[in-house]
This record gives C-alpha cells, sequence and structure tokens, in this order.
C-alpha cells in the first residue's frame, strides 16, 4: 500500500512539473539551441555523401567523415570562404603564443598598423574558444576561429529569446505564457532565416557573429533596467547594459544600431513623459559605462569623437536635454522659468519647451566651440546618409556598399510560390504583424485617431521601402523626384500626424499615447532603423533578419488571440481563415527556411577557386623568404598574411585607401615599368601576385586608380564563338564571337574614307570576327575584326593584334587593340569537351596600355615590363585536373566565368627607383581634388 501511495506521488509530481511553463519553455529553447548548433556547424561536419540530418548531428554520425572546412595543401582545418576572418584568426595566435606587438608589421609595409586601434573582440572570442576546445582534445586556433562563431550563435540565441520576450512580458501569468510563445516562434525563424545566415556560420568568425550576441544581451539588459521596480536593479541592469554596449562597440561598427535605437527610442519616451529619475539615471548610467568602457580597451576611438558622432552624438543630446528639463521643472529654476511670459503662456507639453531650450543651448554650445560650419557638415551628413549612403569611388566599387532596390533584399524574406513569384511571403508576414503590434500600441487613443495614425504608418512603411522599387525606368527608383517625394513625404506625413495628436492629447490631459510601452517604442525604433539600413547597402539587410521574425512571432500569436476573442459569427469565420493563412504562411515559410538554410550552409565551405589559393599560399610559404612583402588587389591581404604567413601592402582593413589608388593606377593598370617599380620600392615588395578574378575586378581597381576623368576605367569583355553564325568561304573560316560590352574610351575610326567617333561607353563592341585558313594540315590566322555598334549602326574594324594557341600576332595595322582567343569547356552527360578557340577575350587600346593585360594574360609580348620575373603559377584546379587526365589546356579557359592561373611575379630592381614621399603618404586630399 505504502508503495503504491508512493508512486502516486511521484506520478502526481512528475504530472505538476510538465504542467509548469517554465520547463516547457526551457526544454523548448533548448531544441532551438540544438537546431542553431546543427545548422551553423554544417560546414565543419562531414562532406562527401550529401547533406547530414539532425538525428545524425545528434548521435554524432555527422562527424565521421571529411570535414567540409579542410586546408587541402596543408591537410588541416581551415576557414569559410572570406577574407577578414583570418585577420582575426592571426592575432588570435598571436595572442596565445605572446607574439602579439603594438604595432603590426605584417601590414601596410613599410609604415605597419597600430594594433591598439584595431577592434580585437573576436580575436579574444577566438582564444577564449581555443581555451574551451583545447579541454577536448588538441585542435589549433584556426579549428577554434571556425568553431567560434557556432558557440556564439548558442549565446545569441539565448540574448535574442530573452530579449523578444522581455518586449512582451508583464507581470501577470497570462501574459508570461504569451511572451515565451512569442519569443520561441521568433528565434526558430531567427534561427532558420537565411538573410542571419553568411555571418554566423562555421568557418566565418566575422565581427557580427560576436556582435549580434552583443547587441541583443545590450537590449535585453537596458529593458530590464527599464522597466525594474526595484531603484538598485534598475542601476545593475543599466550598468551591464553600457558593458555589453562597449563589448560590441569593440567588435564592430554596427554598435551604432544599439546608440541609435536608444537614442530615438528613449527621446520618444520623454516626448510621452514616460521618464521620471529612475529612468533618466537608467539611461545617465548605460551611456556612461558603454562610452568610459569602450575608451578603456582601444586607442580606435576617441572622446571627442562619441561626442560629435551621429549616433552617439544623438545619445548624449538625448541625456542632456532629460537632465535640462529635470532642472527646468523638478528645481528652484522652475520658479524662474515660469516667469517667462511666452512659457507661461503657451499650451505647449513641458516636454517641448525643454526640447526647444535643449536645441537652442546645443546651438549656441556648438557654435562657440566647434564653429558654425561644424552643423553645416553634420546637416550635410545626414542628407548623404538618407539619399546616397554610400559615395566615393572606393566605397562605391564594394559589392557588399552597394544600394539595393526592394526586389533585391525582399528576396532575402520569401520565401515566395510559383504563382506568386513577387510575393515574398516573410515579408508581408512581418509588415502585417508589424501593422497589427502598431495598432494595438495606439488603443487607448480614439478610435478614428488610431485608425488614421495606423494608415499613416501603412504609408510611411511603404514609403521606406517601395520608393527605392527597381532600377530607371521603373517608377520608383529611388533617384527621381517622385521617388524622393514619396520616401519624405510619407515620413514627414506620419512623423507630422504623430506631433500633431499627441499635442493634441497632452494640452487636453489624455494619457492615451502614454499607454505605450517603452519596450514597443524601442522595437520599433529598431524596427524602422533596420528597414533603412537595408535599403541603404546590401550587407545590411542582414540587420533586419533577426528583427523581422518578432513581428512575424507576434502576429502568429496575435492572429489566435484575435480568433479566440470574437464572439459575432461572421467575424469568427473572417479572423479565422486570417488565422489558418498566418499559421499555414509560417509554417510553409519555417520549413522552406529550413531546407534553404541547411543547403545553403553546408555549401560555406572552400570552393576550388579557395583551394588554388591554399596550394598558392603554401608555395608562399615554404619557398618566399620570411622577409618577403607581397603586392596585390587589396582583396587578398588577409589571405597572404595569414595563410601564407608573409607581409603585404594592401589588405582588407582599408586604412589607407590612397594606396588603393596607388596601387591600381601604378601596377595593376600601369603603363610604364618605371612608375610601378618606383611605387613598389618604397613598399619594400619583393613580389607581385595577380590571380584570375582581377579580371572581373578590373572595372573596381581601374576605377579606383584613375584620374578625376577616369582615364583608365575601363572592364574585360568576354566573348564565346557562335557555331552557328561561323561564315564559311571558298579560301577561309570565319568564326564568330559574340558577347558585348560598352567601349572604355572615345574611339575615331575610318569607315570609307570618313572619320567617324565612337563615343566611350555610348558604343559597344559587339562581336569578334577570326579568320582561318587551313591549306592542308597547315593551320593560319588571318587579321581579327571587332564589330562596334552605335546608334544602330554596325562599324567593323580591324584589330591589330591576335593572342591564339600560345602565339602572338602582330599584324602592323588597324586598331591598337588585341583578340586573346582562349579555349571553352563543355560539360556533357559523357564528361567534358573542349573547344581550343572557343572564347576570346577584346582587350581594348586603353586594357592594352596596362599592366594586367600585358603581363598577367598576354604574358608581355612587348617586353615592357622585363623586371617582373614570373616565379610561380598554381593552375585553376579546373583546369589542373583535366590537364592531369591528358586534355594539355593553358592557363586560361572559359568554364563557367573565365578560369585561369594564380601568378606571382619576383620584383628586380634596376637601382634608378627613389624614395617618394607621395607614395608613403595616406592623406589623398594633398593629390586628389575629387572623393576618392
Amino acid at each position: 500500500m505504502d508503495e503504491d501511495k508512493i508512486i502516486e506521488e511521484r506520478k502526481n509530481k512528475l504530472l505538476n512539473l510538465l504542467k509548469k511553463r517554465t520547463l516547457w519553455t526551457f526544454l523548448i529553447l533548448i531544441i532551438a539551441i540544438i537546431l542553431g548548433a546543427y545548422i551553423r556547424s554544417l560546414p565543419m561536419q562531414s562532406h562527401g555523401a550529401g547533406v547530414p540530418s539532425l538525428f545524425q548531428f545528434v548521435t554524432g554520425q555527422a562527424f565521421d567523415g571529411n570535414p567540409g572546412l579542410w586546408d587541402v595543401a596543408k591537410n588541416n582545418w581551415t576557414l569559410g570562404p572570406d577574407l577578414d576572418p583570418w585577420l582575426f584568426t592571426r592575432y588570435a595566435g598571436e595572442m596565445i603564443d605572446g607574439s602579439m606587438g603594438k604595432m603590426d608589421m605584417m601590414r601596410y609595409v613599410p609604415l605597419g598598423f597600430d594594433n591598439s586601434a584595431e577592434l580585437q573582440m573576436v580575436s579574444y572570442m577566438i582564444v577564449i574558444t581555443y581555451k574551451i576546445t583545447g579541454m577536448f582534445g588538441m585542435y589549433n586556433v584556426v579549428f577554434a576561429a571556425a568553431f567560434m562563431p557556432v558557440l556564439l550563435f548558442l549565446l545569441t540565441i539565448v540574448s535574442f529569446f530573452l530579449f523578444s520576450r522581455e518586449i512582451f512580458i508583464n507581470e501577470d501569468e497570462k501574459s508570461k505564457i504569451r511572451a515565451n510563445i512569442i519569443a520561441l516562434i521568433s528565434t526558430f525563424f531567427m534561427i532558420t532565416i537565411p538573410a542571419f545566415l553568411s555571418r554566423t556560420v562555421a568557418g566565418i568568425p566575422e565581427k557580427e557573429s560576436v556582435g549580434f550576441f552583443f547587441m541583443f544581451l545590450s537590449f535585453y539588459l537596458f529593458l530590464k533596467a527599464w522597466k525594474s521596480k526595484s531603484l538598485k536593479s534598475s542601476i545593475i541592469f543599466a550598468i551591464l547594459s553600457g558593458i555589453s554596449t562597449a563589448l560590441m562597440g569593440l567588435t564592430w561598427g554596427g554598435v551604432s544600431y544599439i546608440y541609435a535605437t536608444m537614442a530615438i527610442a528613449t527621446m520618444i519616451a520623454f516626448l510621452l513623459n514616460k521618464t521620471n529619475k529612475k529612468e533618466i539615471l537608467s539611461y545617465a548610467l548605460w551611456i556612461i559605462f558603454s562610452i568610459t568602457t569602450t575608451l578603456l580597451f582601444t586607442n580606435r576611438f576617441s572622446l571627442k569623437g562619441f561626442l560629435t558622432g551621429l549616433d552617439t552624438g544623438l545619445s548624449i543630446i538625448v541625456l542632456f536635454i532629460m537632465i535640462l528639463h529635470f532642472i527646468i521643472w523638478e528645481t528652484k529654476f522652475k520658479n524662474v522659468i515660469s516667469k517667462i511670459k511666452f512659457i507661461s503662456e503657451t499650451k505647449l507639453p513641458k516636454n517641448i519647451i525643454s526640447l526647444i531650450i535643449g536645441i537652442i543651448l546645443l546651438i549656441l554650445i556648438i557654435i562657440i566651440f566647434l564653429g558654425p560650419g561644424f552643423i553645416i557638415d553634420k546637416a550635410n551628413g545626414l542628407s548623404k546618409i538618407l539619399l546616397n549612403p554610400i559615395t566615393g569611388r572606393w566605397s562605391t566599387t564594394v559589392a557588399e556598399n552597394r544600394q539595393p532596390y526592394f526586389g533585391e533584399w525582399a528576396s532575402e524574406f520569401g520565401p515566395t510560390i510559383s504563382s506568386l513569384p513577387n510575393f515574398p511571403i516573410m515579408f508581408w508576414l512581418f509588415f502585417i504583424g508589424s501593422v497589427v503590434l502598431f495598432n494595438s500600441l495606439l488603443k487607448k487613443l480614439n478610435k478614428n485617431h488610431r485608425w488614421i495614425l495606423t494608415g499613416l504608418y501603412i504609408l510611411f512603411f511603404f514609403g521606406l521601402v517601395f520608393s527605392r522599387y527597381a532600377p530607371h525606368p521603373a517608377f520608383f527608383d529611388g533617384e527621381d523626384f517622385i521617388s524622393k517625394l514619396f520616401y519624405f513625404g510619407s515620413a514627414l506625413l506620419f512623423i507630422g500626424a504623430i506631433i500633431y495628436y499627441y499635442i493634441k492629447y497632452e494640452s487636453s490631459g489624455d494619457n492615451g499615447f502614454k499607454e505605450a510601452g517603452y519596450e514597443f517604442i524601442l522595437l520599433f525604433s529598431l524596427f524602422i532603423l533596420c528597414l533603412f539600413t537595408a535599403r541603404s547597402a546590401i550587407r545590411l539587410i542582414m540587420v533586419l533578419g533577426p528583427i523581422a521574425p518578432i513581428f512575424v512571432g507576434y502576429l502568429v500569436v496575435a492572429s489566435v488571440d484575435l480568433f479566440r476573442r470574437n464572439k459575432d459569427e461572421t467575424w469568427k469565420i473572417i479572423t479565422g481563415v486570417f488565422m489558418i493563412f498566418v499559421i499555414v504562411a509560417s509554417l510553409f515559410s519555417f520549413y522552406t527556411f529550413y531546407k534553404q538554410i541547411t543547403a545553403q550552409a553546408y555549401s560555406f565551405v572552400p570552393s576550388y577557386y579557395n583551394q588554388q589559393w591554399q596550394k598558392a599560399m603554401k608555395w608562399v610559404d615554404d619557398e618566399t623568404p620570411k622577409n618577403a612583402v607581397f603586392a596585390h588587389w587589396w582583396d587578398y591581404g588577409y589571405w597572404v598574411q595569414s595563410i601564407g604567413n608573409r607581409a603585404t601592402v594592401l589588405d582588407g582593413g582599408n586604412a589607407k585607401v590612397y594606396w588603393n589608388y596607388l596601387m591600381g593606377r601604378l601596377v595593376l593598370t600601369g603603363d610604364n615599368q618605371a612608375e610601378a617599380l618606383e611605387f613598389l620600392y618604397n613598399h619594400n615588395a619583393t613580389h607581385l601576385l595577380i590571380d584570375s578574378s582581377d579580371i572581373g575586378k578590373y572595372g573596381a581597381f581601374s576605377s579606383i586608380g584613375s584620374d578625376k576623368n577616369y582615364d583608365r576605367f575601363s572592364w574585360i569583355g568576354t566573348y564565346q564563338m557562335d557555331e552557328k553564325q561561323t561564315q564559311e568561304t571558298s579560301n577561309q573560316t570565319i568564326f564568330v564571337y559574340t558577347g558585348g560590352t560598352a567601349i572604355d574610351e572615345n574611339l575615331i575610326i575610318n569607315e570609307s574614307g570618313k572619320e567617324i567617333l565612337l563615343p566611350s561607353q555610348k558604343s559597344g563592341a559587339y562581336a569578334i570576327l577570326i579568320p582561318v585558313i587551313k591549306k592542308g594540315n597547315v593551320t593560319n590566322y588571318d587579321q581579327p575584326s571587332i564589330i562596334f555598334i552605335y546608334q544602330g549602326k554596325q562599324y567593323t574594324q580591324k584589330m591589330r593584334y591576335l593572342d591564339i594557341n600560345g602565339k602572338f600576332l602582330d599584324f602592323k595595322s588597324g586598331i591598337e587593340a588585341c583578340a586573346f582567343v582562349f579555349p571553352s569547356l563543355i560539360s556533357s552527360g559523357n564528361g567534358v569537351t573542349k573547344n581550343d578557340i572557343g572564347a576570346a577575350m577584346y582587350i581594348s587600346p586603353r586594357l592594352l596600355r596596362g599592366y594586367l593585360s600585358q603581363k598577367y594574360i598576354l604574358n608581355d609580348p612587348f617586353n615592357k615590363f622585363s623586371n617582373f620575373k614570373l616565379n610561380y603559377t598554381e593552375p585553376n584546379p579546373i583546369i589542373n585536373s583535366l590537364n592531369s587526365q591528358g586534355m594539355n589546356l593553358p592557363d586560361f579557359v572559359y568554364y563557367q566565368g573565365v578560369q585561369g592561373p594564380i601568378k606571382i611575379w619576383k620584383i628586380e630592381y634596376t637601382g634608378n627607383e627613389q624614395v617618394k614621399e607621395e607614395y608613403l603618404d595616406t592623406d589623398a586630399s594633398k593629390y586628389l581634388d575629387w572623393e576618392l
């Protein structure tokens, strides 16, 4: 009997335990963490038999084979296909072995780089991961670097869950359950949304992988500080939030999201009379600890920079206005201010009066200490951010800085269905969720006023998102007057309406606006900021990635609540249909995202291109002197430094952008050896490296290396043989290569005894003609031609040079251009076949004058760069593999684009080179009268 009683008691205890919401929340969160670990670690899992399943991951079978993150040259762990992570990994290695100095002489030779000005939090996190993994076996620093994003993402899952939960939680039990459900749904979407993958996956130890953890943690801690009833708890949480913000600032420039969001949200809260002594103190402590902690650990920032920055400066201005408001209305100064006639008679709320006085005082202080030019500069800076966030040649040539159109970034928030290809489901779910939540925040307002403001919010959202819908001639291209009117007009209407109703309600003593919680104000401030930045630069789309799911999680729960609350039969059907749509669309999105993200994560491993670099860098490490210095385009700097262990002139930090200009102008597009040698001599360069991707990047570095009038700007057009257009005559065969590229400089041609100007970028090079004459077993090539098109008319012109089958032919006449003919590969069911003359490049007169075309592509046919001695060639892996099977391919082939070698030249100086201050200076403004 006693035994039965004990069993019954234990059964009841278990049932009671299972009824606890905390336990279920914890268990589901654990499942989310396991899912996150599985997806983010896929590059480290076995590759070769397809994507390992979640079951294989949980049971350990996913790690039985060869991992995807593997260096084929060194037979060891490596990182994914990215650049910057190699710098952080090298720094982590130096921290571990104690060799990190004040100056990094591997970078920007001969000046080096001040390590105290670099953000090193990522490297510290790699070191911590190295210590942790060292408890379980012998793992090197590269393995720790590869695994660090996985570990930090698991922490990000927790901080994101806590943040999203804190937004919706109140003290009553029902709100806690509701908040847990919203947070869990949001977390699962955050884990699977593709836009958030690229910087949080194994093998990519980027700043963002660490930064997002601190961002969500900072927001969570500040919300706890704001909502705490205890002053002591509020102080502790505010200080911790400040420290967390500083840690993000020491990690990633994305800390601006925290400063800007906090500033905007707190200013709105101040205007809504939601800031008292506790809130002002919490905000002040957050600001003080975030700034002082940051300044303690890096020389990258200064106190003046914090005070004058658009984001940090705004945060400080908000604090200044709140303190000023307290002094004016909560101290003896109140008696003085109330005697001023304008203030005593105005109907404006006190907060607005404080804001006006604060702005006037700030303008006076700025004029006195910084001058009126400071205000003009900041106004111009803000205007640039709103209209043209990315300017200058260097910034605009970096692909991830490009300003996207709606269609480009909305595709990250699919999925879509075949019948509605322009309907990204996740986008519309988070849009609807934001509308429903915004409307619910205004529930204490007059119904008409609430729906007017909700309608204007929708208009504002559409203006922000759709005013840059597609390139011209689309109606909203983001550039014309209509687009800008929609962009600014919708924002002004929305903000103006809020101000109008706010003053109206405050004047009548109605606290309807005050009912909106600070946590929701913060969420919407962050959301709108993320929408704006997603519209501004492709690389910032990922920040919207984890924020959007919060609105989807809310929408799912709100749709269920709406259905359950409705008693009217008709509305019950309508809300039921809406609820089913939301749930089905959410489940479909989650499932599609899961399938998509697992495939993407599995593919975040070195490609054959990266393997080509692995082999080249092994040669560099093994065969070149330890003090060798490499020159190349900036993209490859971290690879050479960290994999090849050699110093470089340029790297991805772009701390000395002027040197990028000099490298692009004097070397890569350089038209004479003497200038190239002198620039390289000033930087102690011993080797020069070019790889095949530089062919595609020619437009970027020729733009950067051009003068004010773009004298070097060009691009390399690739053409493919169109066998259908092959022309057979009695004595020759003419092969036609079609493609199409604009010409890069004005060209004067002679047509029927008449000179015709073909203007740059308004005329096109449409096709290349190669005549072939066969006599028995002998094949000869006649002079090639290029077909230009201008204003719908074709002009055929002879080219002077032809490079084909390893021969460089000079026909002594024609335009000073070259047709470079090389093989193309065709995949078929039986393997790969080749056409020895299947593709061609049009080397225009401008291109032909430059180093890259002459030396890298054509092997120096004019002997103009004889002091650059070819030291090593690493063939493309595709070419290498086919050659090992007897195909006998040259350096270049066309197969899914141009495939070519990595070439490294040893530099032999003439002895006539001299040190020139211009080549070592970093201030471009001394030498250029245009924005670089």
